[in-house]
């Protein structure tokens, strides 16, 4: 079977968890819902409309538009053009002619006068976005047809297996990993579910998504660890409910080792980076030696040790989580580092990355990227 074929099937045989994690009510956005548009011939599924500027003398008509998933408009065009803000979930744009762009939050879309095109949310994902009319004066939208069931499909499945060659060089279990680790480190719950089905599916067990979530904590914090393990816990009822029974497996092994968990744990990172255990210790190790302490003893001894994750794992999830987290670039290419000395290559690390593009956007990947290449180029 061809893989973006296994990729579409995927997609939507997990697309219903997602809806099912939403509704209109639970969608988190930053402006009001205001009132229900549809049924509206120039919308295909339930839209919401909310006013959001109210001086007219300003002469910027501004509206948030909140979109169901699977909600797009038809194909039109604004005489005088349009300006979208995407401000929640995850959307498309798409111009006649070009391919779809899927939409994050902060996302700006220009529309130039005249240029036939749709927008709206993506099949698994509620969306919100703010409309603002440009040049009102003698602006207005000209509406042409619907955007069928058909090319709507072949739009958005497009865009979301632009990638899925180039992740082939990632196995399925390491790029659900990667998936369900970004999500967490965000915080991102609704695509959590999905992402948790996806896992089960290409074989991981219970457990060792688990200590994927375990391991998260280290690194985001408890809070978004301990919400990530409680909806993953409402995935598995909800597929036991189904009929589904997922394998819990094993449990990680005892450790036997009789020295005391600073020296493990320190013997552990020299093993992942390459660097020697007696290299002197400088910058934060020195400035809070506590917090040197606990890495060694908790970090590399206690959870590194476990052995339900490899060490590749743990790094492809570390990296996966610090991306969801945001603005710790210096620390993304530490462990970047630790995975090229463990033999991950730069093309799985640029997969890794596509991966938190395609999930979180590009704001998430580009800095990242940045790192990336800097290192690839110095090496």
């Amino acid at each position: 079977m061809k893989i973006k074929n296994l990729f579409i099937m995927t997609m939507m045989a997990i697309s219903s968890v997602a809806v099912y994690a939403q509704s209109v009510e639970t969608f988190r956005q930053p402006y009001p819902l205001g009132e229900k548009l549809s049924p509206n011939p120039n919308f295909t599924g339930e839209v919401w409309l909310a006013p959001l500027s109210e001086k007219k003398d300003l002469n910027v008509p501004m509206a948030n538009v909140t979109f169901e998933p699977g909600c797009r408009n038809s194909w039109h065009s604004h005489k005088a053009g349009q300006l979208l803000i995407a401000t929640a979930g995850i959307g498309y744009y798409q111009e006649k002619g070009q391919p779809a762009r899927r939409l994050f939050p902060g996302d700006i879309v220009e529309i130039a006068p005249d240029v036939e095109h749709w927008h709206g949310a993506a099949p698994d994902s509620w969306f919100a976005h703010i409309a603002i009319t440009t040049n009102p004066q003698n602006n207005a939208a000209v509406w042409f047809s619907p955007v069928n069931d058909e090319l709507y499909r072949e739009a958005t499945t497009e865009a979301e297996s632009r990638y899925a060659e180039a992740n082939k060089v990632l196995t399925a279990r390491e790029q659900a990993i990667v998936a369900v680790a970004s999500y967490t480190g965000k915080g991102d719950l609704e695509h959590l579910k999905p992402a948790f089905a996806q896992a089960l599916e290409v074989g991981m067990t219970i457990n060792e998504i688990n200590e994927v979530l375990v391991h998260a904590y280290a690194y985001c914090g408890f809070p978004r660890s301990l919400r990530a393990i409680q909806t993953f816990m409402q995935v598995v009822d909800e597929r036991k409910a189904d009929g589904i029974n997922d394998t819990v497996g094993r449990e990680a092994s005892a450790v036997t080792d009789s020295r005391s968990r600073y020296e493990r744990g320190r013997d552990v990172l020299a093993e992942i980076s390459g660097v020697p255990a007696d290299v002197p210790k400088a910058g934060y190790a020195v400035f809070a030696p506590t917090i040197e302490r606990f890495l060694k003893e908790h970090l590399f001894a206690d959870l590194f040790e476990r052995d339900l994750l490899t060490y590749r794992e743990r790094e492809l999830a570390t990296l996966s989580i610090l991306a969801g987290v945001g603005g710790v670039e210096p620390m993304f290419g530490s462990h970047a580092a630790i995975c090229l000395h463990l033999g991950v290559t730069p093309e799985q690390l640029s997969a890794l990355l596509n991966i938190v593009e395609m999930n979180l956007g590009k704001s998430y990947s580009e800095p990242l990227c940045n790192v990336l290449n800097q290192m690839i180029e110095k090496k």
